[in-house]
């Protein structure tokens, strides 16, 4: 299994995760790592001696420069990984925050993701100092306990730099959110899986060209657009993809694009309905959570069954009642608009339903950006 060009390294994964094989490997290449070799391991948080040296046994051999464990595997594991193979290990939010740190656009983004790897390497921080009182660190990892116990202090006094400066934005932030909501202008976010088309739905409703591709996390900090719909001002926010079992470190980072999902007034469910109905009805159940990790789920929403232009008419019929049960098992009700961002199939019937839901369906019929590059009629 390997990536077109990377830095050499293995991936231990474990039995439990291991649907999520592709999903691992996708993030291993977007952060540019060529996985060279996979592991199972029975635990999401340690490795068993024997694996241990299997792994270390072959890594004489392929010379890999990292190794991925996709878990959240204990600092303990972490530390036992790094001496026996004296290579740098990766647990799977580390993986994400690589990602996120070649994406970032803003200040703001790029204090969040340094805040967030600070919070996650403490853990490891404060067990290499216990493992250098156990007599076990001197000569590994540099000079021993002294330098690690000076780089802990030079961490947490980060940390709590960091959080003031975040705030200060923040507070910035809420002054512009507040302002906008003020002026009576309708707010959609526009939320959904990593690389299922946010981007480029909000890029044909608004006549924007911002950055779009397969990687994951192209958009980090989110991006607002107000336009004419049905003669409604509504402002449309691209936000950051949602991954499966999101981990609370990034819910904690990234609080500030999340809150602007929470105080919307309507959320715009992006799905890819090109991909099977398991990894649909997975992504969709992933979204949902992480939804209601943020108390999002009582908003009113509409759900975009996006890229149909790449699904044939029966396959489409089943995917959205894949899409309506998946609803009625949540205990949610929403309308499901098939859509193509690719050549704006739907993307009246679309606007029409969020407009519906924002009370204003008897108004004009048409969406005209105002002051943008070109005029679209839908």
């Amino acid at each position: 299994m390997k990536s077109s060009l990377g830095e050499k390294a293995y991936m231990i994964i474990p039995r439990s995760l291991l649907d999520h094989l592709e999903e691992a490997s996708v993030l291993a290449g977007v952060a540019g790592y060529d996985i060279v070799r996979v592991w199972r391991t029975r635990y999401t948080w340690r490795v068993g001696r024997g694996l241990v040296d299997a792994i270390a046994r072959e890594a004489e051999k392929d010379k890999p420069s990292t190794i991925i464990f996709y878990g959240d595997p204990k600092p303990s594991t972490v530390f036992t990984l790094t001496k026996t193979m004296k290579v740098r290990v990766v647990d799977r939010v580390a993986l994400i925050l690589e990602i996120f740190a070649k994406h970032a656009g803003s200040r703001e983004a790029l204090l969040q993701i340094e805040m967030a790897r600070i919070k996650h390497e403490l853990p490891l921080v404060r067990e290499w100092i216990r493992r250098s009182k156990l007599g076990e660190l001197p000569g590994f990892l540099g000079p021993g306990g002294y330098a690690i116990d000076s780089y802990y202090k030079h961490l947490t006094s980060r940390l709590s730099k960091l959080r003031r400066e975040l705030r200060e934005l923040r507070k910035v932030r809420s002054v512009r959110l507040k302002a906008r909501r003020e002026s009576g202008m309708i707010h959609v976010a526009i939320v959904g899986y990593a690389s299922a088309g946010k981007t480029s739905l909000f890029n044909a409703i608004t006549g924007e060209s911002r950055r779009v591709g397969e990687e994951y996390f192209t958009t980090l900090h989110p991006k607002h657009k107000a336009v004419q719909v049905n003669g409604v001002k509504i402002v449309f926010i691209d936000t950051v993809g949602f991954i499966r079992d999101v981990p609370p470190e990034i819910v904690e980072a990234f609080h500030s694009v999340l809150e602007e999902i929470r105080i919307s007034d309507v959320i715009m469910f992006v799905v890819d309905v090109s991909e099977s109905d398991n990894i649909v009805r997975e992504k969709v159940a992933a979204g949902i959570e992480t939804l209601a990790k943020i108390e999002a789920l009582g908003l009113p929403m509409v759900i975009a069954a996006n890229k149909i232009d790449k699904v044939d008419g029966e396959a489409l019929d089943s995917k959205v009642k894949l899409l309506e049960s998946a609803a009625l098992s949540a205990g949610l009700k929403f309308r499901v608009v098939p859509t193509s961002a690719l050549d704006y199939r739907g993307l009246k019937e679309l606007l029409s339903a969020i407009t519906s839901i924002i009370g204003c369906s008897g108004a004009r019929e048409e969406m005209v950006e105002p002051g943008g590059p070109r005029e679209r009629i839908f």
